[in-house]
């Protein structure tokens, strides 16, 4: 390939950022403009170098379907958000002593409640206590869901292999009592019969995907006895794009993956770091089926997949540290911040984009009150420091943080490309 410009775009995506199609079309940030066809013409000439292990590419050992291979970009922008996250996880003494068990027990309940959400299956927390501390009776197919939920965090948190069997023995979980007649599978089978095809995107065909799903299990294998830390890191996130990809059911594939995610994350022995993906995901929603799309469409190119991912995690692991400091700091002027008034803060931080009125909190924090009563919450906020009443010429009060109160950056949540 001859064209100076592919290589010049391919080059910034490696050494600058990992650009999307959209900016290298049509943004001017890239400092190169590719036609449609000159970023076909890219696309292809990575299909063609990543398994030529391209020292700007690293091929992953898949089983693909579609396209040649599955690979992402060591570029970078994934370095440095490696480097950040273990940055901002692996070495925050305070941030470790903070999830003592009973708060990572809050936060499978949140992992829960953004799983179902992400699926937009609705929960509150109070229902998730009463069916899995209380022992509520079940009332309907939410309520089975969570419970199937709990149930797979328990089969995975005994860490079983990960392979064929257990896999199927995982998805049996989440699913049951939950299955139409037409997506159950048929008797002895443990992938789907037939083909499926999701938001335009078809999956894996029948045929293939007991092979696809070995390369698999063989990978994951592999990186748990021979990877770096940085490929364990990586490995959940590897795994959850390609149960999506390949698509081996004809429904709960969605949450089987992320079920799978936080699986191999606990193989991986990174069970010292929160389980949050599932909770970032569901408050990035859109973002999230966003970035699964720019993937798909790159050929499987996985870079953006997991750029995002490191990157909403990293967001939420400054976002639990800022929670610490604002609690202990009310509580040093004689306050005491209630977990919903947390769980508020928390929505707050992570959906943060500037001043706001107390319309724009409930629809931050996903509740539906009274005017007086999200008022009446926002006031309590300011008066412990939290929050600051902002000078306004409108008939709406204005809110923003006080950021004597929150210790690091506000930020924008998810892949900056949006």
């Amino acid at each position: 390939m001859e064209n100076s410009k592919i290589l010049l775009a391919f080059d910034k995506q490696f050494k600058e950022k990992y650009y999307t199609a959209r900016e290298l079309e049509y943004g001017n940030e890239a400092g190169v403009f590719l036609s449609p066809f000159e970023y076909k013409d890219l696309l292809e000439f990575k299909d063609e170098m990543a398994p030529q292990n391209h020292l700007y590419l690293k091929l992953l050992p898949l089983t693909a379907f579609n396209y040649k291979c599955l690979y992402y970009s060591p570029c970078n922008e994934l370095s440095s958000l490696l480097e950040s996250y273990l940055s901002v996880t692996v070495q925050d003494d305070i941030l470790s002593d903070r999830f003592s068990s009973s708060f990572l027990e809050s936060m499978i309940y949140s992992e829960i409640e953004g799983s179902v959400n992400v699926e937009n299956v609705p929960t509150t927390r109070r229902r998730l206590k009463e069916l899995l501390e209380d022992g509520a009776p079940v009332e309907n197919t939410n309520d089975i869901i969570i419970k199937n939920m709990k149930a797979g965090i328990d089969f995975v948190s005994d860490l079983p292999e990960f392979n064929e069997e257990n896999l199927f023995k995982l998805y049996s979980i989440l699913s049951e009592n939950c299955l139409s007649e037409e997506t159950e599978l048929r008797p002895g089978d443990h992938y789907r019969y037939d083909t499926v095809e999701t938001a335009n995107y078809h999956g894996c065909p029948v045929d293939k995907i007991e092979e696809s799903l070995n390369s698999l299990f063989e990978f994951v294998y592999k990186i748990l006895h021979k990877g770096t830390l940085n490929d364990k890191i990586m490995l959940p996130h590897i795994c959850h794009y390609y149960l999506l990809y390949i698509h081996p059911y004809f429904d709960y594939d969605g949450r089987t993956a992320r079920m799978v995610s936080y699986w191999v994350f606990l193989l991986c022995g990174l069970s010292y770091l929160p389980p949050i993906i599932s909770e970032a995901i569901n408050q990035t929603k859109s973002k999230y089926y966003q970035v699964l799309e720019l993937s798909r469409d790159a050929h499987n190119d996985l870079t953006y997949f997991l750029n995002f991912l490191l990157g909403v995690s990293i967001d939420y692991f400054i976002c639990y540290q800022d929670l610490v400091q604002i609690e202990q700091k009310t509580k040093n002027k004689g306050g005491v911040l209630t977990d919903t008034e947390l769980n508020y803060i928390k929505r707050l931080l992570v959906s943060y984009s500037g001043v706001f009125t107390y319309l724009d909190f409930l629809k931050m924090a996903n509740i539906n009150i009274s005017k007086q009563g999200a008022l009446k919450i926002l006031n309590r906020f300011t008066e412990y420091g939290i929050l600051k009443e902002v000078p306004s010429s409108s008939k709406f009060k204005l809110f923003d943080f006080n950021r004597d109160a929150v210790p690091f950056s506000l930020k924008t949540f998810g892949y900056k490309a949006f």
